[in-house]
């Protein structure tokens, strides 16, 4: 059985002649595996005396479009982007509140374009931010803007501090919870950073400026993949770590046109960890960290039990297992500092690769071969520390915000998870699935081990072998089963039937 693309509606202008608005929307959503309907607002028209000119279509003309494709088609995600009236602007947002009304899980993207920038005099004059903002703020999930948006829509200058401007923006975020992402903030460090505010956090994603940073339709082809990838089920996070690095293999792979104009590339999936962003916030906008933690050894890498108590470690390190880690959820355990030095211990006398999860003091105090953080430990614990004594860092990651994270760190593995659901621990995330674990081991090969983790038990892992991951790690596969001794050996046994000698591949440093 087929499985249907996702669908996302694109609501703006037909400019074919200039390579952006609807046209392009097609391309980009069709390159990411979409299915695209538009909803045509405006068209280019030949104008004797003026040259080419955009014309709003007639009102009855756009509900009609509106009608047609929620008889037919409805979508999984929409981008809203040329509106060249008032009167088109407050029929949007009557058609957004309906459809949100019947479709509550649809998410709306934003680019807030009244007019384009060289069009602005040819179409009716309306006021750009109040006629335009007010009506749709209630229905956008985010608005992309970059620095002449956010003056016009809002008067406040998007040249101060992002963290003055988020303070400012309280009063939008009070109407709407919805999210702004400021396009193109370039610095003096020759980085490009969009950021992406709401009302209690903000979080920069920040790459080297390409030589095509400011091409004509940059910012269009940035929010269209983010409407796709959204369309496919990804967070907004998520989606706007994998729209950045669409962004910037599209700007590497840029083909011409003709002497005068040039068109963005279709790379497709972002597969490539180079285009990926580095995931920064105000603070640490001039002073990322510069960080690389101990290399893994690959030999001792596939089934990777995680385990709660000192009888479960040895009893798998006996059978043959070179890593493990060692979860004990009490911080308060009067034993916790004597179990831990255990571990470390066995892992000695076995030869084994093993972790401490989250206790990183306790790791570095005792001389661990490794610690291993969840996302949330980032912001507490001493990187640098771990770093400077030598361990090894493995981090937990839900997606491709959060891997982004992790490999600015450059962690000595990435563990991908949860990719079944798990009754192990409670998890905010949704399950991953083969398939997009397989677009994570993709994206990191060669560059850091990584590790499935989540639900996966003896019939489920042929399965997660394939799809390149360097290890796999599971709980209640051996600490439930009727023989725990050989439940071990057997899951290592099929480990490495599947895995087809994976394991010798050189990682780069």
């Amino acid at each position: 059985m087929s499985i249907k693309p996702p669908v996302v509606w694109c609501v703006g202008g037909s400019d074919s002649s200039a390579h952006t608005g609807l046209p392009s929307d097609i391309r980009i959503g069709q390159n990411l595996g979409c299915h695209v309907q538009s909803i045509m607002t405006a068209t280019r028209v030949q104008n004797s005396e003026d040259g080419n000119l955009l014309e709003p279509i007639s009102l009855s003309k756009f509900n009609e479009q509106w009608q047609t494709l929620l008889d037919d088609l409805p979508p999984d995600a929409i981008k809203v982007g040329l509106l060249p009236s008032a009167e088109i602007v407050k029929a949007c947002s009557t058609w957004l509140e309906r459809l949100k009304a019947d479709y509550p899980n649809v998410l709306v993207v934003f680019d807030p374009v009244m007019v384009s920038g060289s069009d602005r005099n040819n179409l009716e004059k309306a006021d750009f931010g109040a006629d335009l903002l007010a009506p749709l703020l209630p229905y956008v999930d985010v608005i992309t803007s970059n620095l002449l948006d956010i003056e016009a829509l809002t008067g406040l200058s998007g040249k101060q501090p992002i963290t003055d401007l988020k303070t400012q923006l309280a009063a939008y975020f009070y109407a709407s919870p919805c999210r702004w992402l400021m396009k193109g903030d370039h610095s003096e460090t020759g980085k490009t950073t969009d950021w992406l505010v709401n009302q209690t956090s903000i979080v920069g994603f920040s790459s080297d400026t390409l030589a095509r940073q400011n091409a004509s339709g940059k910012g269009g082809t940035l929010t269209m993949a983010l409407a796709s990838f959204i369309a496919h089920g990804y967070d907004v996070l998520d989606a706007m770590t994998m729209a950045k690095a669409y962004l910037n293999a599209a700007l590497k792979s840029t083909v011409k046109i003709d002497e005068k104009t040039e068109q963005f590339g279709l790379p497709g999936w972002p597969l490539q960890i180079e285009n990926l962003p580095i995931i920064v916030t105000p603070h640490q906008y001039s002073n990322v960290p510069h960080l690389s933690f101990a290399k893994m050894d690959l030999n001792k890498m596939g089934l990777y039990p995680v385990v709660d108590t000192i009888a479960w470690l040895t009893l798998v390190l006996k059978q043959g297992i070179k890593l493990a880690q060692l979860r004990i959820k009490n911080p308060d355990d009067p034993e916790l500092e004597g179990k831990i030095q255990q571990a470390i211990a066995l892992g000695q006398k076995y030869n084994a690769q093993v972790f401490i999860n989250d206790y990183w003091q306790q790791a570095i105090t005792f001389g661990a071969y490794g610690v291993h953080l969840g996302q949330e430990d980032l912001d507490v614990a001493d990187l640098s520390a771990i770093q400077d004594a030598g361990l090894r860092l493995g981090i937990s990651t839900h997606g491709y915000y959060e891997i982004a994270r992790a490999q600015s760190i450059k962690p000595s593995y990435i563990a991908l998870g949860h990719i079944f659901p798990t009754q192990t621990k409670d998890m905010p995330s949704q399950p991953q699935g083969v398939k997009r674990l397989a677009h994570y081991a993709c994206l990191l090969k060669g560059h850091y081990p990584t590790v499935a983790i989540g639900g996966i038990d003896a019939e489920r892992l042929p399965l997660v072998a394939r799809t390149g991951v360097t290890s796999v790690a599971l709980v209640t596969a051996i600490t439930k089963a009727d023989d725990p001794e050989e439940a071990t050996r057997s899951l290592m046994a099929s480990l490495l039937q599947h895995e087809g000698g994976r394991l010798n591949e050189h990682y780069a440093e």
